[in-house]
């Protein structure tokens, strides 16, 4: 699969780093470093330019992938959580559409329908 062997390479990666000591030591800081690659993700996707974009959106992967290591979670089991969840919640939504005979929801419809579910 090849984002597993992203991932194992992101990890690789930063391991190497941390042998030099580079690395995160504390959670918090990591947690700003996503905080700060978030706004960086914001202020590329308002130049609408795709380069800036993408190594922005790269920057907060890594990140992200730095917090799963030292979380001790793996990153296939933690999407595997989030898709099992989001699937719950898409079929609830979907039951909830058919029982109001909708096929498509307008985005106000469907933040209440969103809230409904998430709420249960």
């Amino acid at each position: 699969m090849k984002s597993k062997n992203l991932i194992d390479e992101s990890i690789k990666l930063q391991l190497e780093a941390k042998a030099l000591g580079l690395d995160w030591i504390e959670l918090d800081k990591i947690i700003s470093k996503i905080r700060e690659e978030t706004d960086e993700l914001e202020e590329a996707i308002g130049m609408e330019n795709k380069a800036p974009i993408i190594e922005e959106l790269g920057d907060l992967f890594f990140s992200l992938i730095s917090l799963s290591r030292h979380l001790n979670i793996d990153m296939d089991d933690l999407n595997k959580s989030a898709n099992d969840k989001f699937k719950s919640r898409l079929n609830k939504i979907k039951e909830e559409m058919n029982k109001r005979n909708i096929k498509y929801a307008e985005p106000s419809e469907m933040i209440d329908i969103w809230k409904s579910i998430k709420n249960k």
